[in-house]
């Protein structure tokens, strides 16, 4: 019960963290011709409750396909494994840092002036064992469809920002499903390509190509023709490279 209770406490602490920093990240720059400490104040504070809504929606998403699944999931900052690091310092002789993502994110903040942004610096952990299911443990096909939910959880955030005619929601849950699919580390979006590739062109594919045909189409038909181009790149990529490769390595 105590471990239950101290897990609990570090994912809302983490929950908090990212929410900060991200507010941080996405504040930072209120684009206006003239700031004033009060309207950047202000400011501040309605992106903190956008991104707080935000990572609420993406965690959501992630806990209800957890809970499908029946395996325990916690929210986190992404960290650098230890490793990882030893694989650096011998291929690189440079140790990274444990919070790589977040320093990197805000520091890509300091030199851009807000006007670019990082946003991969959460995950999710999986207790991996299960004692209801058939198989004991969670499958890797299981973990991508996770990192899918909540990748839709930030679409559907990201349409009821635009329906609220709110740029800087939809500007959030633009840049943290982009940071949510980087196929790195433990970042979710390596959840997906480690389970499937050919997942992860499709996943990619169609989130990039409707974030960018949302901009001035409905969202049906940009839906529409972003899963119609997602369908046809990722044939293309498994004709051509993911089956290719089956065939060349059985001729040889």
């Amino acid at each position: 019960m105590k471990k239950e209770s101290l897990k609990f406490s570090g994912e809302i602490l983490d929950s908090l963290i990212v929410i900060i920093l991200l507010t941080l990240i996405f504040a930072y720059n209120d684009r206006k011709d003239v700031t004033t400490l009060g309207s950047w104040l202000i400011n501040l504070f309605r992106t903190f409750i956008i991104v707080a809504i935000s990572i609420k929606a993406l965690i959501l998403g992630y806990k209800l396909a957890a809970k499908y699944y029946r395996v325990s999931l916690n929210f986190n900052l992404w960290k650098i494994q230890e490793s990882e690091k030893k694989i650096s310092l011998k291929a690189f002789h440079i140790p990274l840092p444990t919070y790589l993502g977040q320093i990197t994110a805000l520091i890509i903040t300091l030199i851009t002036s807000g006007l670019q942004y990082l946003t991969a610096i959460s995950s999710f952990s999986l207790d991996t064992k299960r004692i209801d299911r058939k198989y004991k443990y969670i499958r890797d096909h299981e973990a991508s469809r996770i990192t899918i939910a909540g990748l839709l959880s930030s679409f559907i955030a990201l349409i009821f920002f635009m329906l609220l005619e709110s740029e800087t929601g939809v500007l959030v849950n633009t840049w943290i499903i982009i940071g949510n699919l980087i196929p790195f580390s433990t970042l979710p979006g390596n959840y997906i390509a480690m389970h499937s590739r050919t997942t992860y062109i499709f996943t990619a594919s169609i989130a990039g190509i409707f974030l960018i045909l949302i901009g001035f189409l409905s969202v049906k038909v940009a839906l529409i023709l972003a899963l119609i181009a997602a369908l046809i790149l990722t044939l293309v990529y498994f004709r051509h490279i993911e089956y290719g490769k089956k065939i060349f390595s059985d001729r040889f």
